[in-house]
């Protein structure tokens, strides 16, 4: 059972003081669920108080918004908060405290500059066999979408399962600080958001901001990752995860396999010589290290590694995120990696493009954004691993910035997507690109 508004908040009308606050948040009016409880906020760009009669009509049945901004004529109930976002944040902390005293026992953290959400998900399908298992149903990584993960946790939740984001320092601690998480995943550090951050040391900093949780007694993290392995080589309540032989969690690729959809591999654990093969429907091989992760948690908390090899056997990439189409019968796959892009990521993705053996390799890449000033710079990087791709569509002016070779330039996706209609002998496509750019649309039209 939810609190009730009166032992939530002051100054709750009479009529509605024993209503339970919703388990549904939204800040988006167009994800308000009947019932639920809709945030306005205020962004750099738009205003939520200006969409608090389209989330009414999608059936909000509670407003909050920011102390005197109440709009007039609503016919649902509604909060007044001097700050939103920070007031609800509170409420949720409180509500985590609750459960701690029912059967919550474990908060899981996981950041990083990639890879946060495949983590999540396998996380999540390792341990559901056994626990009680709560987590976001997205990429909620920030202080509200963390809010609003927890305010919808039922009640017999047993292990909770947030993501950390940040575009600019001080986010984690935020995070941090308030939902306090039992087992800390950190799964790399790489230049992203340089615009907040300035260096990769900064980047570094905000990361292991998660490890300074006063519940924390465990830290799972990316031993391949040199900044990481350094920060915890001499921390005993850690436990690394990668292909370096020194981890507690190796990872062994079968070199010689490139086969389409599934990847194989090894995780051995380097203390018990417990081992176990995983075979996943999901892109490249840098996503065995978020699968990995995901195995050494279930193994800290009493899962074996066969367990979580037969939990992940019909492991599904999301959308976005290393996800393989088959089409035309086998002839033809596209890669939908479209969701998101940095150097680590689109090296990674790019290396097993390079191995997988087709003919007709096409690459949609879109520019990578806020890497700040250097911005063009990594881009001009990337261009040893396109040598082998038979065309390469390019996406924003920063790629026209970096590189003068003979590729094809595109202003946005819809560009895109007329070039790529016009190349018929194709049979891999490779799309990614940051978010914001749109590729997924070129994925949705190339799937029609």
């Amino acid at each position: 059972m939810n609190m009730t508004l009166k032992e939530l908040f002051d100054d709750v009308p009479e009529n509605f003081a024993d209503m339970e606050f919703p388990s549904h948040l939204a800040t988006d009016s167009r994800d308000v669920e009947k019932g639920g409880a809709f945030i306005a906020l205020e962004g750099e760009k738009t205003d939520g108080h200006n969409y608090i009669p389209q989330a009414v009509e999608n059936g909000a049945g509670l407003i909050i918004v920011r102390k005197g901004k109440i709009p007039s004529g609503l016919t649902v109930p509604v909060i007044e908060l001097e700050n939103p976002e920070r007031d609800l944040a509170d409420i949720a902390s409180r509500k985590l405290k609750a459960h701690y005293a029912h059967k919550l026992t474990e908060i899981i953290g996981i950041t990083g500059s990639v890879g946060k959400t495949t983590t999540r998900a396998a996380l999540q399908k390792v341990l559901s066999p056994r626990f009680n298992v709560h987590a976001p149903e997205r990429s909620f990584n920030t202080l509200i979408g963390c809010t609003a993960t927890i305010m919808a946790m039922p009640l017999e939740t047993e292990i909770l399962i947030l993501e950390f984001g940040a575009n600019k320092p001080g986010e984690i601690k935020e995070l941090t600080d308030y939902f306090n998480p039992s087992i800390a995943v950190l799964t790399a550090v790489a230049p992203v958001h340089l615009e907040g951050f300035g260096n990769i040391e900064g980047v570094l900093s905000e990361k292991l901001e998660i490890t300074h949780s006063e519940n924390l007694r465990k830290i799972v993290f990316n031993n391949d990752n040199e900044l990481l392995s350094e920060s915890f080589r001499y921390v005993v309540k850690s436990m690394g995860v990668g292909v370096n032989k020194d981890s507690d969690f190796v990872i062994s690729h079968d070199t010689s396999d490139y086969s389409l959809p599934a990847m194989s591999f090894v995780i051995a654990h380097r203390l018990t010589q417990e081992i176990a093969r995983f075979t996943v429907n999901i892109w490249g091989r840098h996503n065995a290290l978020p699968i990995s992760l995901a195995a050494a948690v279930g193994h800290e908390l009493g899962i074996s590694l066969q367990e979580s090899s037969e939990a992940l056997s019909d492991f599904e990439a999301l959308t976005g995120r290393g996800r393989v189409i088959i089409l035309d019968e086998g002839r033809r796959f596209i890669v939908d990696d479209a969701y998101n892009a940095n150097p680590a990521s689109m090296t990674a993705s790019l290396e097993t493009f390079e191995k997988v053996k087709c003919s007709g390799k096409i690459a949609v890449l879109g520019e990578m954004r806020e890497l700040g000033e250097n911005s063009a710079m990594y881009h001009s990087q990337l261009e040893p691993l396109l040598e082998g791709i038979d065309t390469v569509i390019l996406v924003g002016g920063i790629w026209r910035e970096a590189l003068k070779g003979d590729y094809v330039f595109a202003e946005n996706w819809q560009e895109a997507l007329e070039e790529l209609r016009k190349i018929d002998d194709w049979q891999g496509l490779l799309v990614k690109g940051s978010n914001s750019i749109g590729l997924s649309n070129v994925v949705r039209e190339m799937t029609r």
